[in-house]
């Protein structure tokens, strides 16, 4: 659905048409499972093969493909549907970081070339590890990093670069710290500079609930109390807070101040 609404188009053309490429093998598919029974169809790339054959005889680039993420889908999603508690998860997730990305397309769009998308990355490519006291080594794994561009902004002010994680309450606190903690040990360090980039502005936690936002955000007011960066570091919100208005409205805050930031901030 997140898709069609960026495709545009008639919706049952372009359902018609999802469905030709998935029974050619050019597309994968599975299904939310809804009230014992069949949901919505989730459509996705899983057949590397197929579609390098499909660029060479398309206009299609797959230049930009990631393959590795491709050649998982088909191992995660094989048997066509979700077969447990796990894997019905892990799709939730996927579409929370793709409808994500959806809106933030669309609100660009509808800018009128103020803001645009100018990189998204997601997915194994993006993770490493990172050293943290006292002699720890944490995984460090956002589920995207993007960059903001403002062509119309001074010199030096046209960039915004941010790490994106999508939480569906299915970690305790304990571990949400450690995730901050990888976050922080990871700008310290100046790995983000991989990137091609200077500065990072913010690490984004989209979550479901407004309140576990707020005992999200408390988390890293405790790392803050050693570690000042991670006041302004963190920006938090939640589902609840996004469906009150569009993308760009000022939705996030962090434990500096109670003043709401905006993604344009």
């Amino acid at each position: 659905m997140d898709r069609i609404r960026l495709v545009g188009g008639n919706e049952d053309v372009t359902y018609r048409h999802l469905q030709q490429l998935y029974h050619q093998d050019l597309l994968g598919r599975t299904a939310l499972p809804k009230n014992g029974t069949h949901g919505e169809f989730v459509y996705f790339l899983d057949n590397a093969k197929a579609l390098r054959q499909l660029g060479e005889h398309s206009k299609l680039d797959t230049s930009e493909f990631d393959w590795s993420h491709i050649k998982a889908n088909r191992e995660k999603y094989g048997c066509g549907e979700p077969d447990g508690v796990g894997r019905f998860l892990f799709l939730k997730h996927e579409l929370m970081i793709s409808r994500f990305r959806t809106e933030l397309e669309l609100e660009c769009r509808q800018s009128g070339g103020r803001t645009k998308l100018e990189k998204w990355t997601q997915g194994s490519s993006i993770w490493s590890s990172v050293d943290a006291e006292p002699k720890r080594k944490l995984p460090h794994r956002p589920d995207a990093f993007f960059a903001l561009r403002f062509p119309n902004a001074p010199e030096g002010q046209q960039r915004s670069n941010f790490f994106y994680e999508a939480d569906r309450q299915t970690s305790n606190l304990s571990r949400f710290k450690q995730k901050l903690e990888a976050y922080l040990a990871f700008l310290i360090q100046g790995k983000h500079k991989q990137y091609g980039i200077q500065k990072m502005r913010a690490v984004l936690v989209h979550t479901l609930k407004k309140d576990w936002a707020d005992q999200l955000k408390g988390i890293a007011a405790q790392l803050a109390a050693s570690q000042p960066l991670a006041a302004h570091l963190f920006w938090f919100t939640s589902i609840e807070e996004i469906e009150s208005g569009n993308l760009f409205h000022p939705h996030f805050s962090c434990c500096a101040d109670e003043r709401k930031r905006s993604l344009l901030d």
